[in-house]
């Protein structure tokens, strides 16, 4: 409902039609995005549409209230893009499975917000042509589908979705050129195993069928006026330093684990590229000035740690290993615990308020760095609270819920999104702010003794001093991105672990007394 169709009996159908399939079963849920402001329209008008989007769900006996902020982010866009960043939708099952309903376990309803999802340009979708360029309206129509992969695994997490289970996405309202079905398509046929219990069916007016007679092609067909790129053009594309060819080892080397077959098979990449453009001597210089020298620094895809006598940051890739004791002798008082679920390890506030990872399972459980848990609801603060601040561009932060250092997501954003900075290390003690980030979570009390994951922070209640703050668990504040202009915004704390860790079969281990790890 990004654009609400103006077709009234049409809107009717739809909401008839969705609140007969949410009647039959808890683990039916319908997601609406709802209307966005855009040119064409009037507050006043996209006010209306979304009363009668509230009186469908009333008249079809639909839960209402359930808003969820779908996050997008736009790498590609100038600085006269003016697409909102944000987009208000709403999660909504039948009002007689208002207490069993299984999506009210998903991160997406916990957290509120799902995403950052990039938006594409006009120019990448389907059926664009220079002389019969698309209005602004239809524009509007097609933001956010066109990240409809992402978009189902992020409504999905946090479900305990078994192997058994059939996953059905019912497009009840397709978008105009059937973007979340190619999208749906392409995932399926890309990763028929992470997905092969998904199944998509779109309900099209009669009159449109016509458009959809053939099945789509698994990428979309460039445009005369799209931009070339290194697959039209037959090229391949390699970094250059100061003019030569360079190898980038720890780009590609850090994206999988030590040892992996992965990395030996880019260790070997590695050598013959070598043999074919020879070996030039590292590069790993600092750019010292803010305007650059000219020399090439910004095409050199590396941090320079070779500055602040050599220090690096925490390396959230390693295997840690903690000691570890059977959970038959754990007999600390609980002040709650999230249950483990999907192969993951229960985890417990004990009374000492000490994190401890169970693994009752008979199977050793490998747990990979990412959230731990957050610390729910709460307000900015002056005094107290969970005090953070950037101290070096070593600091590890959260972004797209994997953690690594300042100065690596730096890189990672030129890289990737290409932003406009400068060099890939930063003197942070130069910066003109010296604003200290201070969260004050609401208390939670543990009922029947469990807890979410996304309050599980909460238990401390004002003992702010004892969140794990070492190598293995810290306390981190999740960042997000934006492109115009280039800058990073600091979200909320979460912990996170920053290690892997082995937990064998029937052990437990302790979180916060992890400091010499």
């Amino acid at each position: 409902m990004t654009l609400y169709p103006a077709f009234a009996a049409y809107v009717k159908n739809a909401f008839q039609i969705l609140g007969s399939v949410t009647a039959m079963s808890p683990g039916h849920c319908g997601f609406i995005m709802l209307p966005v402001f855009q040119k064409q329209t009037t507050d006043v008008a996209r006010i209306k549409h979304r009363r009668a989007i509230e009186d469908f769900l009333i008249k079809g006996s639909m839960s209402y209230g359930q808003e969820v902020a779908v996050l997008y982010n736009k790498p590609d866009s100038g600085p006269r893009d003016g697409r909102p960043m944000s987009q208000v939708c709403v999660l909504t099952w039948h009002t007689s499975y208002k207490d069993s309903s299984p999506w009210s376990e998903s991160d997406a309803m916990t957290s509120g917000r799902i995403g950052p999802y990039p938006l594409i340009r006009i120019s990448d979708m389907v059926g664009y042509d220079e002389a019969t360029r698309p209005s602004a309206s239809a524009r509007v129509e097609q933001r956010g589908v066109a990240c409809a992969s992402q978009l189902m695994e992020g409504l999905l997490e946090g479900m305990s979705v078994r192997d058994t289970d059939r996953v059905v996405w019912l497009d009840v309202i397709p978008n105009r050129q059937a973007e979340f079905a190619r999208a749906a398509l392409a995932k399926l046929l890309e990763s028929p195993n992470a997905t092969k219990t998904a199944k998509y069916v779109g309900l099209v007016r009669e009159e449109k069928d016509s458009n959809l007679d053939v099945a789509p092609p698994k990428e979309r067909p460039p445009s005369s006026t799209a931009a070339p790129t290194a697959e039209t053009l037959g090229l391949s594309i390699i970094p250059m330093v100061k003019g030569k060819p360079s190898f980038p080892t720890s780009v590609l080397l850090n994206r999988f684990s030590e040892g992996s077959v992965e990395q030996d098979a880019i260790k070997e990449m590695e050598k013959a590229f070598h043999a074919e453009f020879g070996e030039v001597p590292s590069s790993r210089t600092t750019d010292k000035s803010a305007s650059g020298d000219g020399d090439g620094h910004r095409s050199c895809q590396v941090c320079d740690y070779s500055v602040d006598e050599g220090l690096k940051p925490l390396d959230c890739s390693r295997r840690a290993t903690l000691p570890t004791k059977p959970v038959a002798e754990f007999t600390q008082e609980r002040l709650g615990a999230v249950p483990g679920k999907n192969g993951k390890p229960t985890m417990v506030l004990s009374a000492d308020f000490h994190v401890w990872l169970l693994n009752t399972s008979e199977e050793p459980m490998d747990v990979p760095p990412g959230e731990l848990f957050g610390f729910g609801t709460g307000e900015a603060e002056e005094t107290t609270g969970l005090v953070w601040r950037l101290l070096s561009d070593r600091d590890i932060l959260a972004f797209e819920k994997s953690p690594l250092p300042l100065c690596e997501l730096l890189r990672k954003l030129t890289v990737e999104q290409g932003l406009m900075l400068k060099h890939y290390r930063w003197e942070v003690s130069s910066l003109t702010s010296k604003k200290t980030c201070i969260y004050k979570p609401n208390a939670v009390t543990a009922e029947n003794g469990d807890v979410k994951k996304v309050s599980f922070g909460g238990l401390f209640g004002s003992n702010y001093h004892k969140v794990p703050r070492n190598k293995v668990a810290a306390l981190t504040w999740e960042v997000q991105s934006a492109s115009s202009p280039p800058k990073l915004m600091p979200v909320k704390p979460k912990v996170y672990l920053l290690a892997h860790l082995t937990i064998p079969a029937g052990s437990c281990v302790d979180l916060s007394a992890a400091e010499a790890a």
